[in-house]
């Protein structure tokens, strides 16, 4: 075991849902997945304070979302 934490639905043995993943380095994500993979709307923080809103497909950022660094500036993709 790595020592990473997940919380949330599962079915068929995969996260499924709503789901909170907290990596042993600090970084976090909390929002949807489907088939393990996140897909929806999540927002993803890091350790250094800066975070990602925005929307997933297949594990990947999609579609719009704003990047948040850690001094509160923002870029909209």
């Amino acid at each position: 075991m790595d020592g990473d934490i997940f919380e949330g639905q599962w079915l068929d043995d995969k996260a499924n849902g709503y789901g909170v993943y907290k990596h042993v380095n600090g970084a976090k994500y909390e929002g949807n997945w489907k088939d393990d993979l996140q897909d929806g709307f999540g927002i993803e923080l890091w350790g250094d304070g800066s975070k990602y809103e925005g929307y997933y497909k297949e594990g990947k950022k999609h579609g719009e979302g704003f990047y948040f660094l850690r001094d509160n500036f923002f870029i909209l993709f």
